[in-house]
């Protein structure tokens, strides 16, 4: 399954249980969860799942957008 990073939109109405309820999701239709993000710098939640998954989570009202992890270096 591909990893991606899952961004949430920025604000005081997004709830860490937003993010858990997200995560639930994907480890209940076999997905993994890599990372947790909950800090005033970023939002989300690192894991891998199907590209279904990740087409269904893009409607999420506070989900604010879904990219590829990848390594980055510096050479």
């Amino acid at each position: 399954m591909p990893n991606y990073i899952v961004a949430f939109k920025s604000g005081d109405d997004v709830e860490a249980s937003a993010i858990d309820d997200a995560c639930a999701k994907v480890e209940s239709n076999g997905g993994t969860i890599k990372h947790k993000y909950n800090s005033k710098v970023m939002k989300g939640f690192a894991g891998s799942f199907s590209d279904d998954l990740k087409a269904e989570l893009e409607k999420h009202p506070h989900v604010k957008y879904i990219e590829p992890d990848s390594e980055v270096t510096t050479q």
